[in-house]
């Protein structure tokens, strides 16, 4: 009987070895990669969920701490507001699907309305200008959701998403409606429709577009 105890507590031992080993070989690996490329490693197990997932939500700025008017260099945003330079970098730490060449831009020369002043952002859910997957399109309202949610601290205008516009700015001050805002209540929530503009891309099916207030 005591040998076989001792058989017993000498294979879990072992087991528990292993298990450790794997373990810390997976944290080295993580450490590592994060150290070569300087991408960290997250989980993307709740993508596409309100509030979920790596989504932080901290916002390091306050709209109405930044004075309008003056214009800053912001990488890959292009030469635009500090308004909307701070909005671009905030949204891609929470969003960092985003921040990669295509999916991603804000500064559009030549265009007279708010991309061409550098007070508007577009993130890409998908670059075929389709009308997106469904997995496309639920990390695309979980965007508006989120914005929505946190438009007077980081200074929103409007958003516009899938055809329609929600906009809390001076003359409309739509009212937020986060918890409607999801594919299957979107057409009774509180964005408004838009006039069809021709295309999934001009009518905003594949992007989410941001303005801010200055």
């Amino acid at each position: 009987m005591g040998r076989l105890l001792r058989r017993l507590f000498q294979r879990r031992t072992s087991d528990a070895g292993r298990m450790s080993l794997g373990a810390g070989t997976a944290l080295c690996f993580t450490g590592i990669f994060a150290l070569v490329t300087g991408v960290q490693v997250v989980s993307t197990a709740d993508v596409g969920t309100a509030g979920g997932g790596f989504r932080s939500g901290d916002i390091p700025y306050h709209a109405a701490d930044i004075p309008p008017g003056s214009l800053v260099d912001c990488g890959t945003a292009g030469r635009v507001t500090e308004l909307t330079c701070n909005a671009y970098r905030t949204i891609l730490a929470n969003y960092p699907e985003f921040d990669r060449p295509g999916w991603r831009g804000c500064l559009r020369t030549g265009d007279s309305g708010d991309h061409g002043a550098g007070k508007a952002c577009d993130f890409m859910t998908n670059v075929n200008g389709s009308r997106g997957t469904a997995e496309q399109n639920a990390l695309g309202f979980d965007l508006a959701r989120w914005l929505m949610a946190n438009h007077e601290q980081m200074g929103i205008k409007y958003l516009i998403w899938h055809q329609r516009i929600w906009n809390p700015g001076p003359g409309f001050r739509d009212p937020p409606c986060v918890d409607e805002t999801r594919p299957e209540t979107f057409a009774q929530s509180c964005w408004r429709l838009m006039e069809d503009r021709g295309s999934n891309t001009q009518n905003h099916y594949d992007h989410v577009h941001v303005s801010f207030l200055h």
